[in-house]
């Protein structure tokens, strides 16, 4: 019962914690933080106990052995000069690797075995930037970037709080919304100039970006939804802006955020009484029996949302010969796998049946 009540607590604070309060004061922000740095610390990935638990309960990727070769080919993955258009960039021609997102990006729980778990930051182990082991313990970009460069800067490095210097690139926070992005975005160009081991003029640098998932489990249950599709194309276009026009050899991967109407189906046949209580916290609009009869509205919601994220990629002003936003589609659309009893495997989710778990984030 503490645990539930420890949960109920911290799931408030994240739900809240990327938004400005009068509890935002330095002395309650300073206790907050080393309270997350103590979770993380003593719930993390650097328990091998804990790591053996989860690989045991199949929600960790299979470790590849060591005589199963790289499937790519990296002699040729790095271009023998510097090109100077991002059009001829290979993959062993990004330096620099960023993220920008929610609690999606932060790996929020992939670790968690216990429900309150799901505020540990696992973000070594984030498909889009973690960079924690290699790519036969957890298959994520920056691991396999790492084959074509090993001298890749940004990647986090595992379990950490977006102000741990373990974090590195990786400024998501849990909780962002659309319009965070812009002070993410600032906030990320600063953190790239004052690094000493980037040159900001010769490396190129790949951030990628996803936003939407806490908009839509919050604000669509909202008087005036409809309104909040403008909002973000209006916040999107100012935060490509800013990376545009102080961030040279930029390349931006836009992604979607993935559909909630398939997290919905996730739940139905069986669902597990605290995966129903953390789901009706963390996406009251989707889940609260209230709102269940406006659900297709949401989704039609959530679809314009993905629509606009490609529109504005596609806008002429974030195309140049040093800066370019290409969208990523994988998540729209993308299906939970069924277990071999025809419900959904539940073990490519987390603690909360929510957020995603290791093997999900390897895909």
């Amino acid at each position: 019962m503490k645990k539930l009540y420890l949960y109920l607590v911290l799931e408030l604070c994240v739900l809240t914690m990327s938004q400005r309060t009068a509890l935002d004061t330095s002395i309650l922000n300073f206790i907050y933080r080393g309270y997350r740095n103590w979770l993380t610390q003593s719930y993390g990935t650097t328990n091998e106990d804990r790591m053996s638990q989860l690989r045991n309960k199949n929600n960790f990727q299979k470790e590849i052995p060591i005589h199963v070769p790289f499937p790519c080919n990296v002699t040729a993955g790095r271009s023998p000069k510097v090109p100077e258009s991002v059009h001829h960039l290979k993959p062993g021609d990004i330096d620099v690797i960023a993220a920008m997102g929610d609690s999606l990006t932060i790996g929020a729980g992939v670790t968690s075995i216990y429900t309150f778990e799901v505020n540990i930051e696992n973000r070594g182990i984030v498909g889009s930037i973690g960079g924690q082991g290699t790519w036969r313990e957890y298959l994520t970009l920056p691991n396999i970037l790492k084959e074509f460069n090993p001298k890749l800067i940004g990647y986090s490095l595992g379990d950490a709080i977006s102000t741990d210097p373990a974090a590195q690139l990786n400024v998501a926070e849990a909780g962002a919304m659309s319009k965070d992005m812009t002070f993410m975005a600032t906030y990320l160009v600063n953190k790239i100039k004052d690094d000493p081991r980037i040159d900001i003029n010769k490396h190129w640098k790949l951030i990628s970006l996803m936003i939407g998932s806490n908009d839509f489990c919050i604000n669509t249950c909202a008087t005036s939804p409809w309104s909040m599709l403008n909002d973000h194309k209006i916040d999107l276009i100012h935060t490509l802006r800013i990376l545009r026009d102080n961030l040279p050899r930029t390349f931006v991967a836009l992604i979607p955020p993935p559909h909630l109407k398939e997290l919905v189906a996730a739940h139905q046949g069986r669902e597990p009484f605290l995966c129903y209580l953390s789901s009706m916290i963390e996406c009251s609009c989707l889940f609260a029996l209230q709102f269940r009869n406006q659900r297709p509205e949401y989704y039609k919601i959530m679809e314009r949302w993905q629509e606009i994220d490609e529109e504005v990629a596609n806008c002429p002003e974030f195309h140049r010969n040093d800066f370019t936003v290409v969208i990523l589609p994988t998540l729209e659309d993308a299906k939970i796998p069924l277990a071999e009893d025809g419900f959904t495997d539940l073990s490519y989710l987390n603690a909360d049946c929510f957020h995603w778990s290791q093997k999900l984030h390897a895909l």
